[in-house]
């Protein structure tokens, strides 16, 4: 893994000028700041007084030590005072840095169920200790060594008696609701989350969930009556303000509202824990996902694609590597040994589902899977499209893999050939491609009742355009010559 903050005797050396992550505005207590090297959070005298007491806290420490939450220290005032005085703080955080940003409509089944399970488990030694997370957003978390950590620290503060879990709407949206729909009805989830970044709306989530799946483990509860809640309370809200249009200048007062007991918070977080745990996506079975048992491949063609992508990966250890189309993750694994991560990303949610459960199994893995069409990969998302980034402009990998992609992004997706080359060029650093003719067997099935218009899509157009951006250091033909793997170097790198 990257090498992570390690502040020698507890002093952080100044930072340049940086400006705030755009996408940290939505709790106005704190922003984010990220200089490339480590991350900084800058908090207000409220927020720094519930630092204050968060960090002696037992059951946040603990939380820490067992890398449920990221670690964290205050940072001296010489840290970036010119950050600090230009946007009011009172202080300033001290954040380990994630290996790779990634967002909750990348992630497989799996992934999304053990966000939500560390979320909860977050909350319920919370209570136990009289604290509470405000919200319950699923960006909150992200993953390092395999396993989802919590990132955001200013969520924890001091819970109110009587009050009721304030991110239990959130947490369904963003969770709950996204994994019963994929859990029950066997509808993907991450085009709904990636279409709503808030979540699933519970009204939305009431019309997947109908018929027959009405009655399944805890939909009537939490999204039928959720949804029925929601509505009175619009209605009500409507009433509510002509009720004040007419008397202007009347008094608002806030109805009371039901007082929640310690036990009926940490009941509901409990109850919600079991449910997500008996949750499994429904349906399964692709092309891909066997991969290993299923790939075109020769056992002889195997092999030698595999010693290619071993010699030309492990020739030195590379500190981000990305798998584009990496299928059930078999290149990934061989890079990985020589890489602090490799990000594997397939738009084959059930290949990449199987990857995280074989990763998941280790102690620390060096594999991020993400589910990424990469003929339509995640763009700039959110407010001005900057709050959530675009996959290539989350890091800069030293070595991109694309094997069995090419002819799948031109043929399928009639993307013309020189824009994926400039594509996988902008990128940077090195490549290891595999080229695959149109007289290979997986080119003539998608050729399939479909008109041929690519005839520049030779090996000797790849080989000329790839080397306006690349120098060609080795290559070698599999699969009786239909195919071609190459190792390219970046010109100028």
């Amino acid at each position: 893994m990257p090498a992570m903050l390690q502040p020698a005797a507890g002093i952080v050396p100044p930072l340049p000028a940086v400006s705030p992550d755009p996408g940290s505005f939505r709790d106005r207590s704190n922003r984010v700041y990220d200089n490339g090297s480590r991350i900084l959070r800058g908090i207000d005298a409220a927020a720094l007084a519930n630092w204050s007491a968060l960090e002696a806290a037992p059951f946040f420490r603990k939380l820490v030590d067992d890398g449920k939450v990221i670690p964290t220290t205050l940072a001296p005032s010489s840290a970036a005072p010119h950050v600090a005085q230009r946007d009011g703080w009172a202080a300033m955080l001290s954040h380990e840095r994630v290996p790779f940003v990634s967002y909750p409509y990348e992630w497989p089944f799996g992934m999304l169920k053990d966000a939500a399970l560390l979320q909860l488990e977050v909350i319920e030694r919370a209570l136990e200790a009289g604290w509470t997370l405000k919200d319950a957003s699923a960006f909150n978390v992200q993953w390092k060594d395999g396993k989802p950590v919590f990132i955001d620290i200013c969520s924890f503060e001091p819970r109110k008696p009587g009050e009721p879990w304030s991110g239990y709407r959130q947490f369904c949206m963003m969770f709950l609701f996204p994994l019963m729909i994929r859990g029950y009805r066997g509808v993907d989830h991450i085009p709904l989350l990636r279409s709503n970044l808030e979540g699933i709306d519970p009204a939305l989530a009431r019309q997947l969930l109908s018929g027959m799946a009405t009655f399944r483990r805890g939909v009537l509860g939490h999204v039928h009556l959720q949804a029925r809640m929601q509505k009175s309370a619009q209605a009500a809200e409507l009433a509510e303000a002509a009720r004040l249009t007419e008397a202007a200048g009347g008094e608002v007062r806030k109805a009371a509202g039901v007082r929640h007991s310690d036990a009926m918070v940490l009941g509901l977080v409990q109850s919600l824990a079991r449910l997500v745990r008996r949750l499994e996506p429904k349906g399964s079975g692709t092309t891909w996902q066997d991969y290993a048992a299923t790939h075109s491949y020769a056992d002889d063609s195997l092999d030698r694609k595999k010693r290619f992508v071993a010699r030309h990966a492990g020739a030195r250890h590379r500190r981000l590597v990305f798998d584009l189309g990496c299928n059930a993750g078999l290149f990934s694994q061989i890079a990985a040994d020589h890489a602090d991560l490799v990000v594997a990303m397939d738009g084959d949610a059930n290949a990449i589902e199987r990857l995280f459960r074989q990763e998941r199994a280790r102690d620390r893995s060096g594999i991020l899977p993400l589910v990424m069409d990469l003929s339509n990969p995640s763009p700039g998302q959110g407010w001005r499209g900057r709050e959530r980034r675009p996959i290539e402009a989350r890091g800069r990998p030293d070595l991109t893999i694309c094997l069995a992609l090419i002819h799948h992004l031109v043929i399928s997706a009639n993307i013309p050939l020189a824009e994926v080359i400039d594509w996988l060029a902008d990128m940077g650093g090195e490549l290891i491609i595999e080229f695959v003719s149109l007289d290979d067997a997986m080119s003539r099935l998608l050729l399939r009742n479909k008109a041929n218009q690519y005839g520049d899509y030779t090996r000797a157009e790849f080989e000329q355009l790839c080397t306006r951006r690349y120098a060609i250091a080795a290559s070698e033909d599999v699969k009786g010559g239909t195919r071609t793997l190459y190792h390219m170097k970046p010109r100028g790198g």
